[in-house]
């Protein structure tokens, strides 16, 4: 009696499972874009910085040139997958430039100041007028976007005066 119970025991605790095994596929479209960072994104042209050459009685110093680099607390920087194809282009400015010079104009009557864009601290490699400079986003994910510019010593005494130009940088991926 007392195998009889153990074994109706067993019986009524032995009562069959059933289960299924199920897949869920998970995936994610990671599609070909950028980002640029340091910079608000809002209609119209944003604010970049500023190339400041600082002041100077004279631009014929036998120094060598002067040179300024963009003034910005956080230089901006594009960020996209690695490998994204990008385009960098500044156009002539408001006071125009062809080749790799441009113009910084002063009070009526002054000669206008010569200058030319970089895209390197070296000032080796020119941002020429209207002509993109092209790349590809490396491994990091990140282009920084620097620029330097340069007054070549100048003949001429320039007249007292504040001059200044204003270019438009068209980063496009």
């Amino acid at each position: 009696m007392k195998a009889r119970a153990v074994l109706g025991l067993l019986t009524v605790l032995v009562v069959p499972v059933h289960a299924a095994d199920l897949q869920v596929e998970v995936r994610v479209d990671v599609q070909r874009g950028c980002q640029l960072i340091g910079q608000q994104r809002e209609a119209g042209i944003e604010q970049l910085g500023v190339l400041d050459f600082g002041s100077t009685a004279r631009l014929d110093d036998p120094a060598g040139p002067l040179g300024a680099a963009l003034t910005n607390q956080r230089l901006p920087r594009l960020e996209c997958n690695p490998d994204t194809p990008y385009q960098m282009r500044v156009d002539g400015g408001l006071h125009g430039g062809v080749g790799e010079v441009r113009y910084m104009a002063g009070q009526a009557g002054s000669q206008p100041i010569p200058y030319r864009l970089y895209q390197d601290a070296a000032r080796r490699v020119p941002l020429v007028v209207d002509v993109p400079v092209s790349g590809r986003v490396p491994d990091s994910g990140t282009v920084e976007l620097p620029l330097y510019a340069r007054i070549e010593r100048l003949a001429e005494v320039p007249r007292v005066s504040r001059y200044s130009d204003l270019v438009k940088v068209t980063v496009t991926w």
